[in-house]
């Protein structure tokens, strides 16, 4: 408990992003969350804002990946992510700037997250390095990224690609290193390079050697997380038919997966969402989504470039998604009550 308390000062108080205005507001948004408040007055400190719903790889996990309909295709404009943060930045003290697109491919990305950090807003971005022009290092650099995540899910080619279809492993790997290069040239701690090895049956034989690869890339931080299923259906599937409809991926250790094989469930299941009182994600086009985990876009809640985001935020399906996690009834159908029913991912 201390050290958790000790982990929450670190990063809302004693950060630069700190300001008392976005405190307070993080004290609200936890109150009106712990007294499941359907109508709140706080704002969310911490959102996702995907620049770009599209990518040139072909994962088969990912609906972006597998053409999945269900969502327009588009492309954020710097105005609009200005304008969004005139409404809402005041109190964020964190932006994801990745969903469920490869957000490199977005030619403002670089103007969005600068403006960003001079708004004192920690940012982060995830990409899987395969779009990488020159000069892109630098600006990763200079632009004040405070975080990159990098997708990279095997240690040579031939078992990279099994996943990350389309993709090219020395692409990614010259990638990280001239970032790397560009740290150490620029004299600067950012941003954090982390890279994320989602291990799956595919490259399981090779999470031993991922430590020594990691040195050798000169990345700043190692993250070995359990794969996924299906991100499009996992909100509508209960664990069961999650461990059946993605089979072949799931390791064969079962201390390497997210899953219980015997019980057919998950190791350590969610009984709860604070998404809903502190942390939406915006798509490009301006559709909010009450969570990331949500690609439909039929059953986003509004859209917050045309209604403006405090329309949206406690609007009746707002309300009524917050009732259903408090253990009420609905109001009005939203995509939550399948969360609930299902298990929170």
């Amino acid at each position: 408990m201390l050290t958790r308390f000790r982990s929450h000062l670190d990063r809302f108080v004693f950060t630069p992003y700190f300001t008392p205005r976005k405190l307070a507001n993080l004290i609200r948004a936890n109150i009106s969350y712990k007294l499941r408040k359907e109508v709140v007055s706080s704002f969310p400190y911490q959102m996702v804002v995907d620049p770009c719903n599209s990518c040139i790889l072909r994962c088969p996990l990912c609906p972006t990946g597998k053409h999945t309909e269900g969502r327009k295709k588009s492309m954020m404009k710097y105005e609009q992510f200005a304008s969004l943060l005139d409404e809402v930045g005041a109190y964020l003290y964190e932006i994801y700037l990745y969903n469920w697109g490869e957000s490199l491919l977005n030619s403002d990305i670089f103007r969005m997250i600068e403006h960003a950090h001079n708004r004192r807003i920690r940012t982060k971005l995830s990409s899987s390095l395969n779009y990488f022009k020159e000069g892109f290092a630098d600006q990763l650099v200079t632009s004040g990224l405070d975080e990159l995540i990098i997708s990279l899910d095997g240690l040579c080619q031939e078992t990279y690609e099994q996943y990350r279809r389309g993709g090219d492993f020395n692409t990614v790997v010259g990638a990280v290193k001239e970032i790397s290069a560009a740290k150490k040239r620029l004299h600067s701690k950012t941003p954090t390079l982390v890279w994320q090895f989602l291990v799956m049956r595919q490259n399981e034989h090779e999470v031993r050697d991922v430590p020594a690869f990691a040195r050798e890339l000169g990345v700043d931080d190692v993250r070995i997380t359990p794969i996924r299923t299906d991100t499009a259906q996992e909100i509508f599937e209960t664990d069961e038919q999650k461990i059946e409809n993605s089979k072949q991926w799931l390791p064969e250790k079962e201390s390497l997966s997210r899953f219980s094989y015997s019980s057919r469930k998950r190791v350590a299941a969610k009984r709860d969402c604070k998404y809903l009182w502190s942390m939406p994600a915006i798509n490009p086009n301006g559709s909010l989504s009450p969570c990331c985990a949500v690609f439909p876009e039929k059953l986003d809640f509004g859209n917050v470039l045309e209604e403006g985001f405090r329309n949206v935020w406690n609007n009746e399906k707002y309300v009524s998604a917050r009732r259903v996690v408090a253990g009420k009834k609905a109001t009005v159908p939203t995509v939550c009550i399948n969360c609930v029913r299902n298990g929170f991912i």
